[in-house]
């Protein structure tokens, strides 16, 4: 059995998986493009969040069937590949699902499907992406501090950061600390679209409790003493680094083994499955990892996920 740190929800690209998956193809059909091989990683991603939100203007995605629905497979999902537990990604703020009246509506629907898998357990990690607007992170960086019901309900928050949004980011740290100190736990993706150089900024100003991708901080020697000094996992995902052109994990004496080799803690994720077109399995069998290693992201994944805060 296995356990998943590093997973978005994907909300949108379930909906349309649920309602519509021929339009699935527009998404797909981005990664063979000229303009997305010629792009930097960074550069890739945004193509295929331009695509989503486009398909994101479709009527009758963002229903209480559909999301019962896309619960139901998400699960169904973790069950097909032996995870036990799952820390997910999901928004604290209700987006398109403008038939929940409050945030709990929506966790109420995972509560109720959880109880046909009693194999799975989930914890629910705040997704913050600082680029979003300052009035956005007011309210989810306010939700984090006051809301009870999100304060009892999610173990951490999940932070993306770009160089570009990187003042916005130093300004809410002190809050993201406090945070921190009550018993939130904090992720942040670093080490896949940017330089180094960048990770370090952000390093300076808030040391996260997991890192999601990390795998160029390897090639950096002060990175690497500041994550084993730390503790800090760093949760690889190889489907989605390939894909996005940040790391071919085909080549040998992949991030994984590499950071294994320094002791650092890893675990291996799917990332952004239904985006991605990945399972477990394959992101496994691209990690080309013995039965020893196995051994150890299993027990990896165990002793770094959030089951509780």
């Amino acid at each position: 059995m296995f356990c998943l740190l590093h997973l978005h929800f994907e909300s949108v690209l379930r909906a349309i998986a649920a309602t519509r998956p021929d339009l699935l193809r527009k998404v797909y059909y981005t990664f063979s493009t000229r303009q997305y091989r010629a792009a930097s990683p960074a550069e890739r991603l945004h193509l295929l969040e331009e695509q989503i939100r486009l398909l994101a203007q479709q009527s009758g995605l963002f229903t209480e069937e559909v999301f019962e629905r896309v619960v139901h497979v998400f699960l169904k999902e973790l069950e097909w590949s032996q995870v036990e537990h799952a820390d997910l990604r999901i928004g604290v703020s209700l987006g398109k699902w403008s038939w929940m009246r409050t945030l709990a509506d929506g966790i109420a629907v995972f509560q109720r499907a959880l109880d046909r898998y009693p194999q799975i357990t989930l914890s629910f990690l705040a997704a913050l992406n600082f680029a979003k607007s300052r009035a956005e992170i007011d309210e989810i960086v306010d939700l984090l501090l006051t809301d009870h019901f999100v304060q009892q309900t999610f173990v951490g928050i999940d932070i993306n950061v770009a160089p570009a949004d990187l003042v916005k980011f130093a300004q809410y740290a002190p809050s993201l600390l406090l945070a921190q100190q009550r018993g939130m736990k904090i992720n942040i993706h670093l080490g896949e679209l940017f330089e180094n150089a960048f990770s370090q900024e952000v390093l300076s100003f808030l040391v996260p409790n997991r890192i999601g991708h990390g795998v160029r901080l390897l090639e950096d020697d002060g990175l690497v003493d500041l994550i084993q000094r730390h503790h800090i996992c760093l949760d690889m995902c190889p489907v989605s680094n390939t894909r996005l052109g940040v790391w071919d994990w085909r080549q040998p004496n992949n991030p994984a083994k590499r950071a294994m080799q320094f002791g650092i803690p890893v675990s291996i994720n799917t990332d952004d499955p239904i985006l991605f077109q990945t399972t477990l399995a394959q992101e496994m069998a691209l990690a080309h990892l013995n039965v020893e290693e196995i051994k150890l992201i299993q027990a990896t994944g165990r002793t770094y996920g959030y089951r509780e805060r």
